[in-house]
């Protein structure tokens, strides 16, 4: 160590005097000494020793000098932090720090922390210290360690924890009161190990009874005043940790603070005040830093903060851009509803918003520059061809339409090549080769010329070419679910859910609602602001038309070609807007229910054309009987209407509320005033749509085709009702002889049950009670009917 008046002379002689330059001594060759001569030799080594390099004295090396009062006075201005690692740098400064007479030094440095407990009797200053400041673990000195447990007074990591720590004993343990715990997972009490042992240690050398209680009575008073005085440590430490982390994110917003002086001193002030809260600079790496910003850490990340702002300018103009265009989308959009209004009531398929917005004349306009005002008169050359517009979207779609049906044609030519491909003959292949011929090439398949675009165009309208959504006929009701309907009838059989399979035809087909709407699970609903997007209503979003979910249903059209038979119509030249105009109803044969008191008479349920093709579809689909369908006409058809309108009647006076049960065939009803924006809703039936405009758009008195109007897919219409005929005719018929007659029962069963008259064994029976069958008949209107789901 050097002298302190050597250090403190040593600049004033480099001031006053500076010596001349010496050049360096050589040191001596070892060749050049007399290896015989220990005088040369020990020489040599001396001088090599004084060569070697030593280090230089700090400028603190000296401080071990000082009086130890002045030492305290100096390191009373330390944290204990300080104090412990200034302990562990030398072996003077641990002698000192470590004596007991140092204690006040400890104490100063820890009233220099606010409101710090006073140490506990049972610890040490450095103990305490340790403990509190020192991120250690007291086991393995692993760093990194935040958590201190207080009540058992260690710092342990989560590795050693699991070998230090052992549980509760089970029972009343006569160590568990007498040993310091905690709290661990699940409420479980947790004993440090080494402390039971040596608990349990000091239990066995004793051997009197009054020494064992004594300490017993000790280590109860140490547990309980170890437990208070950690209430009050945890306390500070969470008063501690608060401050901390307010001293941290103190620093973190001056730092950003600074930073965005620096930004807007380089004139990014304006770029600063738009930037959203995501995209925040408090945000960022560089930014949110607890550090403070000097002039060399701002040269360090000056650049990256200027190309982080560039980036938020890029991302700024794009938000502004995507905005206009929206702007701009929603006065096309307006250009849309003011040319569907004027054709109300819908007669043909009209584009959705998605569709509309895709037009080029309509995208040219949209996607003008920036700086180019477009208003409505932008789209007044739009508005003037809107007719021919449509048509060309209606002829393409169409084309999607006949291409569907060119693909069910081929698919269908394939199958049946394949059911009619000839096997071949390994006796005549052996016998040819016998000769010493080859059997060459491969019959090719050839199958039947598909017709053309016209011959399609003209069976697309027919009523035996029937359509069928896979999205909204799915077995279990998820989108997507593309599975077959003989699982449906399983579930019919057991009563379970059955598909809701709809038949459509032509030109409904295309304004179907499943070919102009994607439906989404919550999770996935996507949050846009495009107004030819949005749909404000859950699990459903506008698309582009798309015919992806259609497929040509082949056996529907078989059904529907008996039901234009029964009509008496030609099945190759009927559209299905004709079957429309003549509006038939028809009488199921098959599902006849035989009177109880009239030999010859039985109801039937009446369907319209629509629903007969779809009660065949579900009632029917494995019957191999064909289709018996009775065409009222006449009385038939008035009884049938009458039954209809007394239904209606009884439900009106029951409830004395007309739109307290909604009639799914009833519910076709669209409001004019949100057609095509984001808060247009499914159908509603009459009274909610008036309930509806009353209600959001204040129109009190409505005007069809101008406050509302007819949904385009009717009378296919959105739902469905799940029992397609709610009235029956009564038909005079004979009554075949595998039904009982009428008094008659099944094996000495009552004649209740309706299996019973499809039993070709019976035998008399006197007792037959009138009151009784018209009781029954009144219940099975009840019964019979959907509508009343509390029976």
């Amino acid at each position: 160590m050097r002298p302190r008046g050597s250090g403190a002379q040593a600049p004033a002689d480099n001031v006053n005097s500076k010596k001349p330059r010496q050049p360096p001594k050589k040191r001596v060759r070892v060749a050049d000494v007399d290896g015989d001569d220990p005088q040369s030799v020990e020489l040599v080594k001396s001088v090599a020793k004084k060569a070697r390099w030593q280090p230089k004295a700090g400028k603190l090396a000296a401080i071990m000098d000082l009086p130890l009062d002045v030492l305290f006075e100096i390191f009373g201005h330390l944290n204990p932090l300080d104090l412990l690692r200034l302990a562990r740098t030398t072996k003077q400064f641990r002698r000192v720090l470590m004596h007991r007479s140092s204690i006040s030094v400890w104490k100063t440095a820890r009233e220099n922390v606010l409101n710090m407990p006073d140490c506990p009797v049972y610890w040490t200053e450095p103990y305490y210290a340790n403990l509190a400041f020192d991120p250690h673990c007291h086991e393995c000195s692993a760093p990194g360690v935040r958590n201190v447990d207080w009540r058992i007074g260690k710092r342990i990591c989560a590795k050693c924890s699991k070998r230090c720590m052992v549980d509760a004993y089970p029972g009343e343990s006569p160590v568990n009161s007498l040993v310091p715990s905690k709290y661990g997972k699940r409420g479980r009490l947790l004993f440090y190990r080494n402390n039971i042992e040596e608990v349990q240690e000091k239990l066995r050398t004793l051997t009197d009874s009054h020494q064992i209680e004594a300490y017993r009575e000790e280590r109860r008073a140490f547990v309980k005043e170890m437990d208070t005085t950690a209430k009050a440590l945890e306390v500070w430490a969470a008063s501690q940790a608060k401050d901390r982390s307010d001293q941290l994110e103190d620093a973190r917003r001056d730092r950003k603070t600074a930073i965005i002086e620096r930004l807007t001193e380089l004139g990014w002030g304006d770029e600063i005040e738009q930037i959203l809260y995501h995209d925040d600079l408090g945000h960022h790496r560089l930014v949110k830093q607890p550090t403070r910003l000097t002039h060399r850490i701002w040269n360090n990340i000056k650049y990256d903060m200027i190309k982080y702002m560039e980036e938020m300018r890029t991302r700024r103009l794009e938000r502004e851009r995507k905005a206009l265009l929206v702007t701009r989308k929603r006065i096309a959009i307006g250009i849309l509803r003011s040319y569907k209004i004027a054709h109300l009531p819908l007669t043909d398929v009209m584009p959705e918003p998605v569709d509309f917005c895709n037009f080029p004349e309509v995208v040219e306009i949209v996607v003008l520059p920036t700086e180019t005002e477009v208003t409505e008169a932008s789209f007044a050359d739009v508005a003037s061809k809107m007719d021919d517009l449509v048509q060309n979207w209606r002829t393409r779609i169409h084309s999607q339409l006949r291409s569907k049906i060119k693909d069910h044609l081929n698919l269908i030519a394939r199958r049946r090549a394949w059911e009619q491909r000839e096997l071949p003959d390994p006796y005549y292949e052996g016998y040819v080769e016998s000769l010493g011929a080859d059997v060459k090439g491969k019959k090719k398949e050839v199958l039947p010329p598909l017709p053309d675009d016209a011959e399609l165009d003209q069976s697309i309208p027919l009523a035996t070419t029937v359509f069928r959504c896979r999205t909204c006929t799915s077995s279990i009701g998820l989108p997507g679910d593309f599975s077959d309907s003989d699982f449906d009838d399983f579930l019919g059989d057991i009563g379970g859910r059955r598909s809701k399979s709809i038949p459509l035809f032509y030109p409904k087909v295309m304004g179907h609602f499943c070919l102009t709407r994607s439906r989404t699970l919550p999770w996935d609903y996507p949050t846009t602001d495009e107004p030819n997007f949005r749909i404000d209503f859950p699990m459903g979003t506008r698309t582009k038309w798309d015919s992806h979910s259609l497929q040509v249903d082949e056996d529907a059209g078989k059904a529907a070609r008996a039901v234009v038979e029964a009509c008496g119509e030609d099945p190759l030249t009927t559209t299905a807007m004709k079957m429309d105009e003549l509006d038939p109803r028809f009488a199921c044969i098959h599902c006849v229910k035989w009177s109880k008191h009239e030999v010859n008479k039985a109801d039937a349920p009446v369907f319209t054309w629509r629903q007969a093709v779809q009660h065949r579809m579900r009632d029917h689909r494995h019957d191999r009987r064909s289709a018996n369908l009775l065409k009222l006409e006449g009385e038939l058809l008035e009884e049938s209407e009458r039954e209809a309108r007394k239904f209606t009647d009884i439900i009106h006076q029951m409830f004395n509320i007309q739109t307290f049960i909604s009639d799914p065939r009833g519910t076709v009803w669209l409001c004019t005033h949100c057609m095509d924006l984001p808060q247009e809703k499914e159908c509603y039936d009459l009274g909610k749509i008036k309930s509806h405009l009353l209600t959001i758009h204040s129109v009190g008195d409505p005007v069809e085709n101008q406050d509302y109007y007819k949904d385009f897919e009717v009378p296919q219409g959105r739902r469905q009702d799940s029992k397609f005929s709610h009235h029956t005719v009564t038909l005079e018929m004979e009554r075949p002889p595998n039904v009982s007659p009428p008094g008659l029962s099944f094996l000495g069963f009552d004649d209740d049950e309706d299996d019973d008259e499809e039993a070709g064994f019976y035998y008399d029976d006197d007792d037959d009670d009138d009151d009784d069958d018209d009781g029954d008949e009144e219940d099975d209107f009840y019964f019979a009917n959907p509508l009343f789901p509390f029976y």
